[in-house]
């Protein structure tokens, strides 16, 4: 027996006494590897006994996969989690980022080459790849469109504001899409998707709860106005590009 494992018995052994404190659930043969749910592979730990036999795990199934898989137990313990109390000190800190780098090299290992799953295939670029990725997303399969899963994005988001967008940061946006950056720098849509992007707007009806939200932000604001020099018009920016200038029916 190695002295991890001797250590992480020990602690085992101790937490099996009653204690009156906060505790979390720890599974003394991982189920990555084997273990079950079953009371006798069950022990109450503290938080910082569940953080260090977590660690301890690291060590003594030191190799392969199942290493792999300690670093991953490891690496979530600092996930945010209402319902618990992370262990939190320097200590703990500086050796989550040692193990942190270690994972993500082991990590990158593991789906590089013939390990990725995409690996000699351009799966999306088909039009075969593209029908399935579109299936497995639709309806009840993409969980955040199930209604439960919506209403619990809605309620997180009630009542905060966004801050507002800095003028720098804006000014990189807008320059971050100029020239190559633009998705469609060079390129230019065919007449099948033109015509499927007619077909899905003909008809397209807003709902007068939608209409009276956006009468409702207009309302105060005024539109910028550019004089049309053929029909001598002052007419909205938004809609002058499409309807006068070059486009005008007075040229």
């Amino acid at each position: 027996m190695n002295k991890y494992k001797k250590w992480y018995e020990q602690i085992i052994e101790n937490a099996k006494r009653p204690r009156e404190c906060y505790t979390e659930s720890h599974h003394i043969v991982p189920k990555s590897v084997g273990g079950n749910n079953e009371p006798e592979n069950l022990v109450n730990l503290t938080a910082r006994e569940h953080f260090v036999c977590h660690w301890l795990l690291t060590k003594i199934y030191a190799d392969g996969e199942e290493h792999w898989k300690m670093l991953n137990a490891l690496r979530i313990m600092k996930a945010e989690n209402k319902s618990q109390q992370r262990y939190d000190t320097p200590i703990t800190s500086r050796v989550y980022e040692k193990l942190k780098i270690e994972y993500s090299m082991l990590q990158s290992e593991r789906i590089k080459g013939q390990n990725n799953p995409m690996f000699g295939e351009k799966f999306f670029r088909s039009e075969e790849g593209r029908q399935k990725h579109k299936v497995a997303i639709t309806g009840s399969k993409n969980g955040a469109k199930k209604p439960d899963a919506r209403q619990k994005i809605a309620e997180s988001k009630l009542g905060k504001k966004r801050a507002p967008f800095t003028a720098t940061w804006l000014e990189n946006l807008s320059k971050s899409r100029i020239g190559e950056g633009n998705g469609m720098y060079g390129k230019s849509h065919s007449e099948d998707t033109k015509q499927k992007q007619r077909e899905k707007a003909l008809g397209r009806k807003q709902s007068e709860d939608t209409k009276k939200k956006i009468g409702e932000a207009a309302k105060g604001s005024k539109r910028e106005k550019k004089l049309c020099p053929h029909c001598n018009q002052l007419v909205a920016v938004n809609g002058y590009a499409r309807w006068h200038e070059d486009n005008c029916k007075h040229k």
